[in-house]
């Protein structure tokens, strides 16, 4: 069997938008081409800088990691507004490239139409994507909160007008068709949670197409010495990742109010994240609640990715108070890969990677009282922290990850017999020069 020719596509790249998928879907070209295999990476950017409006440009010298600058989307129904882009500018890219494998880790800012095109360039190509939270099912950000704050359980119009009035049921029920056209042509879906896969399947995607496999982790030099003793790391939190409303970081500070004086003396909280993407009325919450509780708790501001594993080590507790459901929040995983439990709400697929008494503690969900309670007991208890420690469980690496998508990908031949023919060498080196030579840089 010849090696793939394998196209991922992403709604963004970590070195412009530091996100769990964007991330994932680097990692996953990264170790791709470790391995020899040829793999291009498109990411979406917002702008083209320097690149005078190409839709894409090059990124790399040999034209395998590749910069996407499509026009804004129709984000209610996730349509790409400019045909051109599609039919034309990503047919290009599509026909260039020649790929037998197409991995969307994304459609959001690039258009669900590029999922069809992929389906008209060729009937044997197989389509994977990888779902990271619900936005083909929800409108509010695809995290499944109403409005008002209330979780939300199942999708219907009805309930989605009353989210949004000026958007009638009718105009929902549309949507939803629209959106499940496109995904109708995908070939398998990869969840990392269980939790997003049943959902899935309740809204309609057919079970037989759904895989569940987390976003593997990058290998790491071995835990670090134990620098403190128990008692100091089990009063140490920490907090990483985006901030924001629904990422529940508002719910982290009003607990530290609650705390006893003596505690709030003894314990520190770190926020290590950005603000970048917040509402401008949390910001003004988030400043205000900093300074009344400096004594406690400490705004490190933005990381790089290769320093999580440091930053959480020097804590104890990696704590993840999310108010919207989630999927499969890579600081779990990297709390656990650095030797750390987690403290998380209680639902969704936070509460299914952390087992409670087991690699973590669950707090009730946006409530300020219990996770006030969750974290005296944790700062006051050394022997839990310890326990903890020693039963967490191992995140796939990066590599285990890919391997079972290369298996994923041999498993699923092509829907037809009607394949375009794979062209020879000299016209694959042709068609190289192209794709190399026809983008900007």
């Amino acid at each position: 069997m010849s090696e793939p020719r394998i196209l991922i596509i992403s709604h963004g790249h970590p070195d412009f938008s530091l996100g769990g998928g964007e991330i994932a879907a680097h990692a996953h070209w990264t170790e791709l081409r470790r391995r020899g295999i040829e793999a291009m990476l498109v990411s979406r950017v917002s702008k083209s800088p320097g690149h005078a409006g190409a839709t894409f440009f090059a990124r790399s010298a040999d034209g395998l990691e590749v910069l996407f600058s499509p026009p804004p989307v129709d984000h209610f129904r996730h349509t790409q507004t400019q045909g051109r882009v599609v039919y034309e500018d990503f047919r290009g890219l599509l026909e260039q490239f020649r790929p037998t494998v197409v991995h969307f880790q994304h459609y959001a800012f690039v258009g669900l139409e590029v999922i069809r095109e992929v389906r008209k360039y060729a009937s044997d190509v197989p389509i994977i994507l990888t779902l990271h939270e619900f936005l083909a099912i929800c409108y509010a950000h695809g995290q499944m909160v109403k409005t008002n704050g209330v979780l939300c359980l199942k999708a219907a119009p009805l309930d989605c007008h009353l989210c949004f009035p000026d958007i009638s049921p009718q105009d929902f029920f549309v949507r939803e068709l629209f959106v499940k056209s496109f995904l109708g042509l995908v070939d398998l879906f990869v969840c990392p949670s269980e939790f997003l896969r049943d959902r899935y399947i309740a809204w309609g995607l057919p079970r037989e197409k759904m895989v569940v496999l987390e976003n593997g982790q990058p290998r790491r030099n071995g835990k670090s010495a134990q620098e403190c003793s128990d008692e100091t790391y089990a009063a140490r939190f920490i907090v990483l990742g985006q901030l924001s409303r629904r990422k529940g970081t508002l719910v982290l500070l009003d607990p530290v109010r609650l705390l006893p004086k003596r505690l709030r003396k003894l314990i520190r909280i770190e926020i290590h994240g950005s603000t970048q993407h917040a509402e401008d009325d949390f910001k003004v919450q988030f400043e205000k609640a900093l300074k009344e509780l400096e004594d406690t708790v400490s705004f490190c501001g933005p990381y790089m990715p290769g320093d999580v594993g440091g930053i959480i080590r020097r804590s104890g507790w990696v704590i993840v108070p999310s108010i919207w459901w989630e999927n499969s929040p890579t600081v779990i995983q990297e709390a656990f890969a650095a030797g750390r439990p987690v403290i998380c709400s209680n639902i969704g697929g936070m509460a299914e990677k952390v087992t409670h008494g087991v690699s973590g503690i669950h707090f009730r969900v946006n409530v300020a009282a219990d996770l006030a309670a969750r974290i005296e007991e944790c700062a006051c208890n050394p022997s839990l922290w310890k326990k903890l420690c020693a039963s967490l469980p191992q995140p796939p690496t990066i590599e285990q990850t890919v391997d079972r998508l290369l298996a994923l990908y041999r498993d699923r031949p092509g829907r037809s017999s009607t394949a375009n023919p794979v062209k020879d060498d000299k016209q694959d080196r042709e068609g190289r020069s192209l794709l190399t030579t026809r983008f900007d840089r």
